[in-house]
């Protein structure tokens, strides 16, 4: 029998393993690229964009984190309790002093019959939280969710060079062929693929936007311990917006850890909230037993 005929499909095991390697760097790329265009800002939207509210600028990043932003702004004002519940109604001035979703969240809190709980206050704004993704979608700060066939379409090339791989794999392995490497490429594949599925929450613009605000406003850092008393409340749900939930443990302890839930806090702490969410040689035939691929195997 010939060395051509002993390859499994006539195709050299290293050679086999030097093109899959190649389209497995393809795919991945491709998935990338694909990334990237999601990521982009629409065209369509216009360069004059008015300045975020401290809930628009949390919601970057999580839709917790905007959340927080209405809180410190609502505790910081006196308009809540400690433990949550609505302290005063707003005012004709609140009203217009108080941007669209922090109203909102003063609305859903309501008279606080029940414990301040974080899932559930996030239950009672999913609406709401819906409606300010949408706008920032509008403005070019978030990516529009890819689901469904989308996301799938976007892995595509992926699974196609892994099922290649497997079905050279079962066939390697049915003939006695070492198929090593080839098993963890497919393997390093796979992995791959739920980081490249994974949805981006921010578009590039929405990454400038936030470290724009985020060097801009250092001073506002919790770990910095800026006095919200003297800034007023807009700064303080800025702060909020931006470095997490430790601006709110400055402005009221008992209320950060109520809404929670148990979670760790420190003064010192930035977090970005996402942790509360919604804000890639020479043998000639398989048999050769001077295979440079080593005891490890080639690619079937």
């Amino acid at each position: 029998m010939s060395a051509y005929a002993a390859d499994t499909w006539g195709i050299p095991s290293q050679t086999f393993l030097q093109w899959y390697l190649l389209a497995g760097a393809v795919a991945v790329g491709l998935s990338l690229y694909s990334r990237i265009l999601a990521r982009r800002t629409p065209s369509a939207v216009d360069t004059v964009r008015p300045p975020l509210t401290p809930p628009e600028v949390g919601a970057l990043t999580s839709d917790y984190q905007a959340i927080l932003a209405s809180m410190a702004i609502l505790r910081s004002a006196e308009l809540i309790t400690t433990d949550g519940k609505t302290k005063l109604a707003l005012s004709p001035e609140d009203k217009n002093r108080l941007d669209w979703f922090t109203r909102t969240v003063h609305k859903r809190l309501g008279n606080g019959k029940v414990p301040l709980r974080q899932v559930r206050l996030m239950g009672r704004l999913n609406i709401a939280l819906a409606q300010l993704r949408t706008s920032l979608i509008d403005a070019g700060y978030l990516q529009r969710p890819q689901r469904g066939l989308g996301a799938a379409l976007r892995i595509v090339p992926i699974v196609v060079v892994i099922v290649i791989g497997v079905v050279r794999l079962i066939a390697g392995i049915t003939g006695g062929k070492p198929v090593g490497y080839l098993f963890t490429a497919i393997i390093v594949l796979a992995v791959l693929i739920p980081f490249l599925r994974r949805n981006s929450r921010r578009t590039a613009l929405g990454d400038v936007e936030l470290r724009r605000m985020k060097r801009e406003n250092s001073y506002l850092s919790p770990k910095l311990r800026p006095s919200f008393t003297s800034y007023g409340p807009s700064l303080a749900g800025l702060s909020a917006a931006l470095f997490g939930s430790g601006a709110l443990v400055l402005i009221d302890p008992a209320l950060a850890g109520a809404l929670s839930t148990g979670a760790a806090y420190g003064p010192g702490g930035g977090g970005s909230g996402s942790s509360f969410n919604s804000c890639g040689s020479s043998s000639g035939s398989d048999n050769s037993s001077s295979s440079s691929c080593g005891g490890g195997g080639c690619g079937g």
